[in-house]
């Protein structure tokens, strides 16, 4: 007679944290389109006085700082039965800042230059505090949402976010027209607050399944435990190929930090029209999700991948040679269907490559590897872009990145397949730890 289901895997309770899972990613990310760092964060840096390189650090700065903070917590909350309540503390710490920021910007305008200080800092500290408890996110909704509903998992996820922001274009720019300069910033910053805020009530109804955890590796000194890692992930089959597929397909961000104010510059538009390239963005995201959840339930994450890349080079070719305001929502259309095809592709197969046994661990590692990459490629955009102010430029870098992450690709085998996920997950320095 088999064992009764966890309480967690019964129909009712799956279709519960699936739901949530999917409403709450979609507010949360529908929430900062209203900030989009594809578009709208670069000219605000951009407006406010901010330099090139700190323009072209926008768009990375939240993702590589979640990124990187994750190690930070892995060896906690990989020894946790129990992962909700760290998710839910440090979810509600991570939304903050954007409640001050706003408020910031709309009272303290006696603060001067600072403002731009705080308006860069927002993401960041965002993103440290959100790192902390993405280790022990990415784990429970693991636990949560069965293997084959992953990808479609994040799909929709991606089209809820959208959908929001779609309608976010036309009022961002209704707010940018009407409220110019630090108040239409405020305006912003505070929307996207109310959207975190409903995404963090939508996590509270998930039910967990609790693990009847015994640790695989005994407690041991946080240095100790840093210099296991390169090991700990060169032992593991092929997760070292994706850390270089990641860094080598950075090419869209490189190219995004300049995207927006190249095409307005181009077309002599106001800043207000900026708000369009944020609705033709969700509406690719919304195709882009669909067709990654379909493609990648069926198929796995590797050839959702290699497609974001070959649209990657795509991209970079179209957008540094077009002049008109129509070609550059075009533009932004491909980069948000592009984008998102690769975060369903690169989420899926990051799941699947990494051992259960350490798996909290793993995806720190890859997710700190995620965000030097994240810091380096925005680096590299930067100068590029500051010693020939050629878009141009910057967009071939990307474009050849991106054939070099193809390359390392084809040499992943897709973990979907049942004779290769047994030589995934059967590694002896794993499974013998």
């Amino acid at each position: 007679m088999s064992p009764p289901k966890p309480h967690s895997h019964e129909p009712r309770t799956l279709r519960l944290n699936f739901v949530c899972h999917c409403l709450e990613g979609g507010l949360y990310m529908g929430g900062m389109a209203f900030l989009s760092p594809d578009s709208v964060l670069p000219k605000m840096v951009d407006t406010l006085g901010g330099r090139v390189a700190i323009v072209a650090m926008m768009p990375i700065l939240l993702a590589s700082a979640f990124s990187i903070s994750q190690l930070f917590s892995a060896p906690i909350v990989e020894r946790l039965p129990h992962l909700k309540p760290w998710v839910l503390l440090f979810g509600f710490l991570q939304r903050l800042p954007y409640l001050v920021t706003g408020l910031l910007l709309l009272f303290g305008q006696s603060l001067g230059d600072k403002l731009l200080t705080i308006v860069v800092l927002t993401p960041v500290a965002s993103g440290l505090i959100g790192g902390i408890g993405v280790v022990a996110w990415m784990e429970m909704v693991t636990r949560m949402i069965p293997e084959k509903q992953r990808a479609s998992g994040w799909a929709v996820r991606y089209v809820v976010q959208a959908v929001i922001g779609i309608a976010a274009g036309p009022a961002i720019h209704w707010i940018l027209t009407h409220r110019t300069g630090a108040d239409g910033y405020a305006t912003l910053h505070l929307i996207a607050f109310g959207f975190l805020a409903l995404s963090y009530l939508a996590q509270i109804p998930m039910r967990e399944h609790l693990l009847d955890h015994r640790p695989t590796t005994p407690p041991q000194p946080y240095f100790t435990y840093l210099a296991s890692l390169p090991g700990l992930l060169l032992s593991t089959p092929h997760l070292g190929k994706l850390v270089c597929v990641r860094f080598t397909g950075m090419g869209y961000l490189m190219l995004l930090g300049f995207l927006t104010k190249h095409a307005l510059d181009v077309t002599h538009r106001p800043e207000a029209d900026e708000g369009f390239f944020v609705t033709f963005s969700q509406i690719g995201t919304i195709l882009g999700s669909l067709l990654a959840g379909w493609w990648g339930n069926r198929s796995g994450g590797k050839v959702l991948l290699i497609t974001a890349r070959i649209i990657c080079i795509i991209v970079c070719c179209w957008a540094s040679v077009v002049q008109s305001y129509s070609a550059f929502l075009g533009a932004f259309f491909i980069v948000g269907f592009g984008l998102f095809v690769d975060r369903v592709g690169d989420l899926t197969l990051a799941a699947e490559l990494c051992p259960e046994e350490r798996r909290s661990t793993l995806q720190a590692i890859l997710g700190f590897a995620t965000g030097l990459s994240l810091l380096t490629a925005g680096w590299i955009g930067g100068q590029i872009y500051t010693h020939t102010l050629s878009i141009g430029a910057v967009a071939s870098v990307g474009a050849v990145m991106a054939v070099i992450s193809i390359v390392i690709l084809r040499r992943i085998p897709e973990p979907r397949h049942a004779s290769l996920a047994e030589s995934v997950y059967s590694t002896p320095s794993i499974s013998d730890s």
